[in-house]
């Protein structure tokens, strides 16, 4: 059978401002080299991995650390020093760039490109925005993902510049850039699925293979942000809402969970219909508990979409500052959408 060869290439600012997320910073990276080399095992017969790491900043210059290695190949990442400005479009072009040259013709490969900085360009010297541009364009016309991790500066001008559709604001804290890494890691989890069940139906025509890369690259980092108001689902579509443990549902969101989408009377906890029940009522640790179980629920049906509403902060009465950490492990579920207010309590804005 053949095999879907992966390339992921990383790309992470060590300009000096990164100084202060340094342990954060090195924390995802491996948390993300984690996830690739889960994704090795549990999709060996489907699918190879490669991974390329280049940090960039101008005291160092851009270094490419690990350079389209196996991934079962790269142990723990520690080599990271944030000093000197940011040349981000050089290091981005650059590595684009040796990247393409080297899978340039293999109809198999894939390239899984992620960037992370906390700044504006302010020291290329070979490559422009414009240039950059045209060339993330090329790319993603072949099928390449990508996707923009931003801190303190405009995110959303420099990704339009870019081009680049996929893309979330962290705060500039250890929070903020956990979160930024986590929710990354669900969607690199999410399109090695994809990849895996592609190249599970057996061989593929070359323009169908395209066409699904293309596909999978285009969903790539969907905006996870719950809407304010909820009328009607799609089919793989789950309201997730808060009740009370005796699952009386006579207000609010449960009501309209119960008239609409199959919430059923008496049951206060777990799917029912097209909804999901959390109870809110019994306190933050039963909360927290309850929504551990959703979080492992919500894993185990990655063909559903499930749509968190702000659970606890209406009847129950909690703030979002309460509420929102008990969801940081469904940061990382593709499948899994949140309320703004509780992206922002978490770190993160989706641009």
């Amino acid at each position: 059978m053949k095999k879907a060869q992966i390339y992921n290439l990383i790309i992470v600012d060590e300009s000096g401002s990164m100084s202060l997320l340094h342990r954060a910073t090195l924390t995802g990276i491996n948390e993300t080299l984690n996830t690739i080399r889960q994704a090795q095992k549990d999709y060996a017969d489907t699918q190879e991995h490669w991974l390329t790491l280049v940090l960039f900043d101008t005291r160092g210059g851009i270094r490419t650390v690990i350079d389209c290695q196996p991934i079962a190949e790269v142990g723990e990442f520690t080599d990271y020093s944030p000093c000197g400005a940011t040349p981000l479009y050089d290091a981005m072009g650059m590595s684009l760039t040796s990247l393409q040259a080297r899978i340039r013709g293999n109809v198999d490969a894939s390239a899984v490109v992620t960037v992370l900085t906390d700044g504006l360009e302010n020291a290329s010297r070979e490559w422009n925005a414009s240039r950059l541009r045209t060339l993330i364009e090329q790319l993603k016309a072949e099928g390449w993902s990508f996707a923009y991790m931003g801190s303190a500066h405009n995110v959303k001008d420099v990704t339009q510049l870019l081009s680049i559709e996929h893309a979330v604001e962290f705060d500039h804290s250890d929070r903020g850039t956990g979160s930024s890494w986590g929710y990354e890691s669900g969607n690199r989890r999410a399109y090695y699925r994809k990849m895996s069940e592609a190249y599970s139906h057996g061989s593929m025509s070359r323009d169908e293979l395209m066409r699904r890369k293309r596909q999978f690259a285009n969903e790539y980092a969907g905006k996870r942000v719950t809407p304010a108001h909820i009328t009607q689902l799609e089919p793989n579509e789950v309201f997730v809402f808060g009740s009370n443990a005796e699952g009386h549902h006579g207000g609010g969101a449960a009501a309209f969970a119960m008239h609409h989408f199959g919430a059923v009377w008496g049951q206060g906890e777990g799917p029912q219909g097209q909804s999901y029940a959390l109870p809110t009522m019994g306190g933050l640790t039963a909360l927290s508990e309850a929504v551990g179980r959703f979080a492992q629920y919500a894993e185990a049906h990655p063909q559903l979409r499930f749509l968190v509403t702000a659970v606890g902060c209406g009847v129950a009465g909690y703030p979002v500052s309460d509420i929102a950490p008990l969801f940081s492990n469904c940061i990382n579920l593709e499948n899994v959408t949140l309320p703004a207010e509780f992206w922002k309590e978490l770190g993160l804005k989706m641009i």
